[in-house]
């Protein structure tokens, strides 16, 4: 799991867009004032956004194969175009500051529709034509320069989180993700754009079983277990999930290469040195 400091090792080119925008844009991405970046796909970034393939742009329909040269087709209203299945990350940047931003979601919309009259030919709208800009929104979760890394815990024997619930979420998970709120008892420090990991315990199954961020501050809410005692939350993004009895990392590793941490027993939402992040980033 990369942290802001770590921008160097993400190729832009290969697995993300660099995009420009006003230092106040990425001051609230960080806090989570913004969590969408909109952009309007045109022939100027296309190839930036879409898939493509021989010099055409993969033309998303029912008689694929097909190409079309240009960005603009409005296809009654469905997006025709096939996002960038490397696209991960996005850098938002200018003169004074940067940051890079996990892609977790992406939604379009058709924009303002015309009759398309041929490449750098002005733009006469029509709102019943054959043509529009398309408006992509980006769903973003900050990757942050001091980012801290937390152990989250799960007994499938006990937790309001059943195996089958797990089951269903990777089975419907889409950008290779699911989204989950869950209890954590080391919030006073935690914030959006933090990183977890997922262990499993109490079974034959035990182990690392899958990691993400978090979408959300802490915030209160009523006891998952049904006690009158509030209890802390965040929302979060999962990834590296997998369905099935192996997980990613088993507890028999766990133990042995990190004995500091007491893996069968503990609280869910525990702070992890950077040490413990580290040694465990090397092994997913």
């Amino acid at each position: 799991m990369k942290s802001e400091k770590e921008n160097e090792k993400v190729n832009i080119n290969e697995m993300g867009v660099a995009i420009g925008v006003d230092s106040e844009v990425i001051q609230k991405v960080r806090s989570g004032e913004i969590t969408h970046i909109l952009v309007d796909i045109d022939e100027d970034n296309q190839n930036m956004f879409l898939e493509n393939i021989n010099g055409n742009l993969v033309l998303v329909t029912e008689e694929l194969p097909n190409t079309f040269h240009g960005c603009y087709f409005y296809n009654d209203g469905e997006f025709p175009y096939a996002i960038k299945s490397v696209l991960e990350f996005l850098e938002l940047s200018n003169d004074d500051d940067h940051c890079l931003a996990r892609i977790i979601d992406v939604t379009a919309e058709p924009g303002t529709r015309f009759n398309y009259q041929g490449a750098g030919k002005p733009i006469v709208e029509d709102p019943d034509g054959d043509s529009c800009v398309w408006e992509v929104s980006f769903e973003v979760v900050p990757m942050l320069m001091e980012a801290r890394t937390y152990l989250m815990r799960w007994n499938p024997a006990i937790s309001s989180f059943t195996e089958k619930d797990y089951e269903e979420c990777v089975a419907n998970m889409e950008h290779g993700m699911f989204r989950l709120n869950w209890s954590i008892y080391e919030w006073q420090e935690a914030r959006r754009g933090d990183f977890f990991y997922m262990l499993r315990t109490g079974d034959d199954k035990a182990g690392i079983v899958f990691s993400g961020q978090f979408l959300s501050d802490p915030y209160p809410a009523d006891d998952w277990a049904g006690s009158t005692k509030r209890r802390m939350y965040v929302d979060m993004v999962c990834y590296n999930a997998k369905s099935g009895a192996t997980p990613l990392i088993s507890l028999e590793k766990l133990q042995t290469a990190i004995p500091s941490i007491n893996w069968q027993r503990g609280h869910s939402g525990e702070l992890l040195s950077e040490e413990i992040a580290t040694q465990l980033d090397e092994f997913v």
